[in-house]
């Protein structure tokens, strides 16, 4: 079951049968707080043509454990006859090697473009709009090992408390800025923050332009589904 948070765009179809893409990010797969079920059942009940996995996929920079409902999404992507775009976030650099390679049909990537209802779309992550620790890969890895082992043994949910009580402390770049960086295109999209949102202004150009964050499946089970020439936003309940 979803729960439209916003959706933009107009109803006038490309084609009988429209091309849907799926956006999720922030799974954090193998992680205490993971919603994996809600994650499964999701990926069992929305129809979609591609799937794009914007970054944090996997917990690699904690210590993962993964649980037969792990073993069940994995399964269930191994045998999608979907085209998946993996993008590397922050907490799966892991994979960082595999960018511009293809393996078992999953095409990982920095940042994905492409083109629909004429307009021109990219998805990043977004770690890289992050100033400070983040980027200390060391630390990050040590301190997300502390994390994880505080999280599972006094069942506390510390990434939530520090995203929602020291939110106004990170240094995250603007989204004005973020935008402006990325300004050949017409909607942006990324994860990262945990935070569900979308973003609409007309530039000065006349431009419709769009920023959208994912937002993640810790605390919110947001997703992104875009077709019929919308982008929806929407909470799995």
């Amino acid at each position: 079951m979803s729960e439209l948070l916003f959706l933009i765009g107009t109803s006038k179809k490309e084609n009988m049968k429209d091309y849907v893409r799926l956006v999720i990010s922030d799974l954090h797969l193998g992680s205490y707080y993971s919603k994996e079920k809600k994650l499964y059942d999701l990926l069992k009940s929305v129809e979609f043509d591609e799937l794009i996995l914007a970054g944090d996929v996997i917990d690699f920079i904690k210590v993962p454990m993964f649980t037969k409902t792990s073993y069940k999404i994995f399964d269930l992507l191994s045998k999608l006859n979907k085209k998946i775009i993996y993008i590397v976030g922050n907490h799966d650099i892991a994979f960082k090697e595999f960018v511009d390679t293809n393996l078992l049909n999953v095409d990982f990537r920095d940042r994905y473009d492409f083109d629909y209802g004429g307009r021109k779309y990219r998805i990043e992550h977004g770690d890289a709009y992050e100033k400070g620790m983040v980027h200390w890969h060391f630390f990050m890895n040590a301190f997300s090992v502390f994390q994880d082992t505080f999280e599972r043994c006094f069942k506390f949910n510390l990434g939530s408390w520090y995203a929602k009580h020291l939110e106004k402390k990170r240094k995250l770049i603007r989204i004005w800025d973020i935008v402006k960086w990325n300004d050949d295109v017409d909607v942006f999209i990324m994860g990262h923050t945990h935070k569900p949102e979308v973003l609409i202004w007309v530039d000065a150009n006349e431009q419709i332009k769009t920023y959208a964050n994912t937002g993640d499946w810790i605390d919110n089970c947001t997703y992104i589904l875009i077709k019929d020439n919308q982008l929806r936003l929407r909470r799995w309940k």
